[in-house]
């Protein structure tokens, strides 16, 4: 009976064993699949995270361009507006300079000079436009031209014109003066650069 109850002990002693090494190792192996899981999500929430990131970062980028781009385009558009109130200023002073030209001396012998210039290029027929209060300077016309008033001149100078032979001329002092603009603006230092 002692024997019986030994190997009774022994028998649950074993038992025990058994269940308690199956359950580490159940243990072991949950340990691992939970490992595993949890290593699996820090994966997945990492690289969830690091696109995120770069996504954030790729519309930051956007975003900030688009702002620079926008105050780069309000700056081209302020020293645009600079450039030309400085041009139309040089202009004014030009224009104003002209009209005191018109009153001298100078001019009269200028637009003397013109007239003929004007008719050589244009030849005989050509009929010459000036403004009304310079048709008294151009007393002596070249040969084979006429001479008409034109209330649309504004500073002084002369237009031509030959319909015979399909000619016109503008050499008015307006004229000349708003072809020196573009040389004026590449010229004078005056660009936009940003």
């Amino acid at each position: 009976m002692i024997e019986l109850k030994t190997r009774a002990e022994q028998f649950l002693k074993s038992i025990q064993a058994e269940g308690e090494r199956q359950c580490a190792a159940i243990r072991s192996q949950t340990e691992a699949e939970v490992s595993s899981a949890l290593a699996a999500a820090r994966r997945e929430e990492q690289a969830r995270a690091d696109r995120t990131i770069a996504f954030e970062a790729a519309r930051a980028k956007t975003q900030a361009n688009r702002t620079l781009s926008a105050a780069r385009s309000q700056a081209r558009a302020a020293l645009a507006q600079r450039r030309q109130a400085l041009a139309d200023g040089v202009f004014a002073e030009a224009e104003a300079r002209l009209a005191d030209f018109t009153a001298t001396q100078d001019y009269a012998a200028w637009l003397q000079a013109g007239a003929a210039e004007l008719a050589a290029r244009l030849g005989e027929g050509t009929v010459l436009y000036a403004r009304p209060a310079d048709c008294a300077l151009l007393a002596a016309l070249p040969q084979g031209c006429t001479l008409q008033p034109d209330d649309t001149i504004r500073l002084g100078g002369l237009r031509a014109e030959n319909k015979a032979r399909g000619l016109a001329a503008d050499d008015t002092l307006s004229t000349r003066l708003g072809a020196q603009r573009a040389w004026f603006l590449e010229n004078a230092g005056l660009k936009i650069e940003l």
